[in-house]
């Protein structure tokens, strides 16, 4: 499961075939570009633009929506992207690629029981209603050998079942409902707003919410940017830090800020938009929540070797 610098530039590369071209930035510049996903998690962004915190810091910020990680990989790898949105495990992978990647702000954080933003769904009619069930059994996970696919396979472990006795297959988080409905598959380990979704519409039943039974808190995904270019550009990263995080405080102050945001960006529902969970929004990081997910990812071999949770943190970030 491990990846190579070329697979992981290959990988990345293979998701960026729709990405405009986005050269003539030049590296001190107050102008830049953000490569973002609509989704919930985002949602201090979405506050930091709506009320001028970016502009308020000296930022001109152009942001652009992508489908995932490969594809804003891509564009912070090439510099057309000056700050972009990645789970933990995609930035894992690319440190033991060779990439000079860095966390440079808090971002989206699972807590478990009040912030517990993941999902594995059964059919309501299912007779799946333990790990061991699942043995034998055919599970979507969003990608393989990513961060959904880890913490089900450790869930599925931790509770007396074999996760190499599972089939995992690939499906958007959008498909995972019908797939399961259709009986496709057996079990979806869904994210939010879709796990809210499925269960509103009387599809599915909630399995287990597995990340918070394996990890009880962690980063699931923050934002980053190349190193060489922070020490390049120290001024411009210190002030999306400061803009970010007045977006954090004011969805802390006022979630309903953050909801009224998420709609506008990402076009959910608005009566689903007050039923998801939410994760907890954090201005820090904590090396102790990344060393975790680091040495789960070294024991499950989507990286080849655990290393040191400073190796992935700007020294710009605030610490936790």
């Amino acid at each position: 499961m491990t990846m190579k610098r070329r697979d992981f530039i290959s990988r990345v590369a293979a998701g960026a075939a729709g990405l405009p071209l986005m050269g003539g930035l030049g590296w001190a510049q107050v102008k830049g570009k953000l490569g973002y996903m609509k989704i919930a998690d985002t949602a201090p962004m979405f506050v930091a633009m709506d009320k001028g915190f970016f502009k308020s810091e000296g930022l001109e910020l152009e942001t652009i929506p992508m489908q995932g990680g490969a594809v804003i990989v891509q564009g912070v790898t090439s510099g057309d992207l000056q700050f972009g949105w990645t789970n933990v495990i995609s930035l894992y992978q690319a440190h033991v690629a060779k990439f000079d990647f860095k966390l440079i702000a808090g971002g989206a954080t699972n807590v478990k029981g009040s912030n517990d933003t993941h999902a594995i769904e059964v059919l309501k009619t299912s007779p799946i209603v333990r790990a061991k069930d699942l043995e034998g059994k055919t599970v979507a996970v969003n990608t393989l050998n990513n961060i959904v696919h880890l913490m089900a396979m450790a869930w599925i472990d931790k509770n007396g079942a074999d996760s190499t006795k599972v089939k995992f297959v690939e499906l958007p988080f959008p498909n995972m409902e019908a797939a399961l409905a259709t009986e496709k598959v057996d079990a979806i380990s869904v994210q939010e707003p879709f796990a809210t979704a499925a269960v509103v519409k009387g599809a599915a039943r909630v399995l287990v919410k597995p990340w918070g039974e394996v990890q009880p808190k962690f980063l699931i995904a923050s934002w980053f940017a190349s190193e060489k270019w922070i020490q390049k550009n120290q001024k411009m990263a210190q002030a999306f830090v400061r803009a970010l995080n007045r977006g954090i405080d004011a969805v802390q102050a006022d979630p309903a800020v953050g909801r009224s945001s998420m709609i506008k960006w990402t076009g959910l529902n608005a009566d689903l938009a007050g039923k998801i969970q939410l994760p907890v929004f954090e201005k820090t990081i904590s090396e102790k929540d990344l060393q975790a997910t680091i040495d789960l990812a070294a024991k499950y071999k989507m990286i080849p070797r655990s290393f040191p949770a400073s190796a992935v943190i700007s020294r710009l970030a605030p610490k936790g």
